[in-house]
């Protein structure tokens, strides 16, 4: 299963996103990842790249599972599911590791990832309407 794939390399991902946070507030076992823990600013920046992350990828992961029951092809599925983790990836590494901003990162982090789920959303309508009318 293709989505079975994602969702198990989306929950390392997250996993590490979260370990993170745990090291920004002070757990001893994660110092090694505390790193700018003494700036207001990285905290919050890490949290929300913590937090963007689980607001989309449920929906996400639901809907590529739907088009998966349905029948897309792996193809399709495989480049939705790539598309939508590079987004993720240069969004959650760019909040929750860099120091610094970068607009190529949120932007285009960004854009892969509502790029992927408004087309795996298309995928699923399209799908829906080709079966029951």
């Amino acid at each position: 299963m293709v989505t079975q794939l994602y969702a198990s390399l989306a929950t390392g991902f997250f996993l590490l996103l979260t370990v993170r946070i745990f090291g920004i507030r002070g757990n001893p076992l994660f110092k090694f990842i505390s790193y700018g823990n003494e700036n207001e600013e990285v905290i919050h920046r890490a949290v929300r790249g913590h937090g963007n992350f689980i607001e989309y990828a449920p929906l996400f992961f639901i809907l590529l599972y739907l088009a998966e029951e349905a029948g897309t092809h792996n193809h399709i599925l495989h480049s939705l599911a790539i598309m939508f983790m590079i987004g993720r990836l240069m969004h959650g590494i760019l909040f929750s590791f860099m120091l610094r901003k970068s607009i190529v990162l949120r932007g285009g982090g960004m854009f892969l990832t509502l790029l992927a789920l408004g087309l795996v959303g298309l995928v699923n309508f399209v799908q829906y309407i080709a079966i029951y009318f």
